[in-house]
């Protein structure tokens, strides 16, 4: 995967087009580097005009400068493939893809996102992670151990939709509802979502950098980087990135709080 540097603030500015152009590009960026502006938009079925744009909100003057830069990150990543002697398909590579996703990852990753999510941490409602089920529930069960190690009080990890979406109609307004989502349209946990906006709750959600209609209803939205994938119709898409986010939120919390303490109590930062 080739990564772009780009952060929330830049994929909440894209339209549905852009970023379903963005992610034609994640899954063919090395036909992309060597075709032009009309041919790239007759593959995405989008104008010359809507590439552009594209473009530009990505931070490049012109598509030309956009293949360079793709050109430029892709020559990185086969030196350092080289350097390491991976190959396609080989434990090292599927390695090699992982720590890419994870460090794209960690460019999304915004101090006023941190920020407002300390601010719930350091409050006294309650927090309510939604565990929907299959591989996703060990990673809100990660959330809530690490909540508990740091000493938050009233964390909640709840699993029956039905009882989410009743206590949802009954909850506190300064509550947190978390929803982590591999794939930010399971059907289920976009219904808690609004359900959660429609009663004023705060939303912390956890999805990909794809449009998605979740992190579009969160009030604080982390997003990752990772491959779809299936297995005989099975889903097993990693889920690694979701928990760099979760210790990273965890690990800088604990920082902020190390230095409010030296600083001689702590402090709210700003919403």
């Amino acid at each position: 995967m080739i990564s772009l540097q780009l952060n929330d603030a830049v994929i909440k500015s894209l339209s549905r087009h852009e970023l379903n152009i963005l992610r034609y590009v994640y899954e063919h960026s090395d036909a992309v580097q060597s075709i032009s502006i009309q041919e790239f938009s007759a593959r995405v079925s989008y104008s010359s005009a809507t590439v552009l744009r594209f473009c530009r909100k990505l931070g490049y003057s012109g598509f030309a400068e956009f293949k360079y830069a793709l050109r430029s990150a892709q020559r990185e990543a086969g030196q350092a493939a080289e350097a390491s002697g991976t190959q396609a398909g080989s434990p090292d590579f599927r390695i090699d893809l992982l720590s890419s996703n994870i460090q794209a990852t960690a460019t999304l990753i915004q101090e006023e996102q941190l920020n407002q999510t300390f601010h719930f941490l350091n409050g006294q409602g309650p927090i309510y992670i939604w565990s929907p089920g299959g591989i996703t529930d060990i990673t809100a069960e990660y959330l809530e151990k690490l909540l508990f190690s740091i000493g938050r009080q009233d964390v909640y990890k709840i699993e029956p939709a039905r009882l989410f979406e009743h206590l949802i109609r009954g909850m506190r307004s300064d509550a947190l509802i978390v929803l982590i989502s591999a794939s930010g349209s399971f059907g289920t946990t976009v219904r808690l979502a609004k359900l959660a906006q429609m009663n004023g709750i705060p939303i912390l959600s956890i999805t990909p950098y794809t449009s998605n209609e979740i992190a579009d209803l969160a009030t604080v939205s982390f997003r990752f980087f990772t491959d779809q994938r299936e297995n005989l119709g099975a889903e097993y898409t990693s889920r690694l990135p979701i928990f760099f986010i979760i210790r990273t939120i965890i690990q800088c919390y604990l920082d902020y709080k190390a230095a409010a303490d030296q600083e001689g109590g702590a402090h709210d930062p700003s919403v």
